[in-house]
C-alpha cells in the first residue's frame, strides 16, 4: 500500500513529535527544521501535503508559502499553515496567499480526531490533472469552501453546500442529490436556477438511465439528454427549460480514510451510497466532466463518513 508523504516544516522538535504521533501510522512524515531544508527536500522528493509553521528563523512560513505559490512546479501542493499564536490577521493572510488550511497547534491535542479528519479530507480532495486556468481557480475555490463546511457542518449542511457551490462556481443550472438504500432513492434536496418539478422516488425508479446507473455504478456524461438513445433523466422536464447537458455521479460507501488507503481508487464492487445529477444549459467539456466527477466522488468519501454518524 502506497503511503502518502507529508512534509512538516517547523523549528520546534516537539511539534514534529506531535505530528508524527498523530499521522505517522498512516502517512510517511518528512521533517524539515527550516524553509531552506524544506526546499532541499522538495528538490528530490514528491510530497502530497506540506504542513508549515509560521514563525521560524530566516524565511518564515508565510514568506515560504508566497514563494511556493509562485513556483510553477510546486504551487499545486496543498499547504497547511500551523501556529501556536493564532490571530485573525495571520489566518487571513495565510489563506489569501493560497494556504489550503490554517491549524492552531493546540488542536493537535484538544481536537485530535477532528484535526486528523481535516488533514485526511485535504488529501482526499487534492486533484492532480492538467486544467485550464479558470478551472484550476474554480477547483481551488470549491475545495477551500468545502473544507470550511466539513469542519463546521453536518452531513445535510455539507451536502447542500456542495450543491450550492456547484451552481455558483461551475455554472450548474440544476442539481439533484439522492441517497440510495438497496436501490431505492431518497431525495436529500433539489435546487437550481430554474424551478423543476420535485420528482419522487417512483419517478426516478422508472427512468432507464437510473436503472442502468445502479448496474454500472459509474459516472456518465450526456450533452444531449433530449435524444431517446442518450443517457439522462427527466428528459421532458429538462427540454421544457432547455437543459440539454447532464452529468450523473455515484457516491460510494467508502470513507476518506479508506479511500486514501486504497490509493485514491474505488475498488470494484463498492456499494453505492448516493446519486448526484448536475444539469446545465451550457454543454460540458470532457475536462469539466473529469474534474466534477473527481471532486464529487472524492468529496463523497467525506460525506459517507459524516452520513454514518447520523
Amino acid at each position: 500500500m502506497m503511503k502518502y508523504k507529508i512534509l512538516v516544516i517547523d523549528d520546534d522538535k516537539m511539534t514534529h513529535l506531535v505530528v508524527k504521533n498523530l499521522l505517522g501510522e498512516d502517512y510517511e512524515i518528512l521533517q524539515a527544521f527550516d524553509t531552506q531544508e524544506a526546499v532541499n527536500l522538495l528538490d528530490g522528493e514528491s510530497v502530497n501535503l506540506i504542513m508549515s509553521d509560521i514563525h521560524m528563523p530566516g524565511v518564515d512560513g508565510l514568506e515560504f508559502l508566497e514563494s511556493l505559490m509562485a513556483d510553477s512546479e510546486k504551487r499545486n501542493i496543498p499547504v497547511l499553515i500551523m501556529t501556536g499564536k493564532p490571530t485573525v490577521e495571520k489566518e487571513k493572510k495565510a489563506l489569501d496567499l493560497g494556504a489550503a488550511e490554517f491549524i492552531r497547534k493546540e488542536q493537535f491535542k484538544t481536537e485530535r480526531e477532528a484535526t486528523l479528519e481535516r488533514i485526511q479530507a485535504k488529501l482526499v480532495t487534492t486533484i492532480e490533472m492538467e486544467l485550464p486556468a479558470y478551472l484550476q481557480f474554480n477547483k481551488k475555490e470549491f475545495v477551500k469552501k468545502l473544507m470550511d463546511e466539513v469542519y463546521l457542518g453536518n452531513f445535510f449542511e455539507v451536502a447542500r453546500k456542495l450543491s450550492e457551490m456547484s451552481l455558483n462556481i461551475f455554472n450548474i443550472d440544476h442539481t439533484y442529490f439522492w441517497t440510495i438504500h438497496d436501490g431505492d432513492p431518497r431525495m436529500i434536496h433539489a435546487m437550481g436556477k430554474e424551478e423543476l418539478h420535485q420528482f419522487g422516488p417512483d419517478e426516478l425508479l422508472s427512468e432507464p438511465t437510473y436503472r442502468t446507473f445502479l448496474t454500472e455504478k459509474k459516472p456518465y456524461l450526456s450533452n444531449h439528454v433530449f435524444g431517446d438513445s442518450d443517457k439522462g433523466i427527466f428528459k421532458e422536464a429538462s427540454k421544457k427549460v432547455n437543459l440539454p447537458a447532464e452529468i450523473g455521479i455515484p457516491l460510494y460507501k467508502m470513507t476518506d480514510k479508506q479511500f486514501l488507503k486504497a490509493g485514491r481508487k474505488i475498488p470494484p464492487g463498492t456499494e453505492l451510497f448516493a446519486y448526484i445529477v448536475l444539469k446545465r444549459n451550457k454543454l460540458f467539456s470532457t475536462k469539466e466532466f473529469k474534474l466534477l466527477m473527481s471532486l464529487y466522488i472524492q468529496a463523497g468519501t467525506i460525506l459517507w463518513r459524516m452520513y454514518q454518524k447520523i
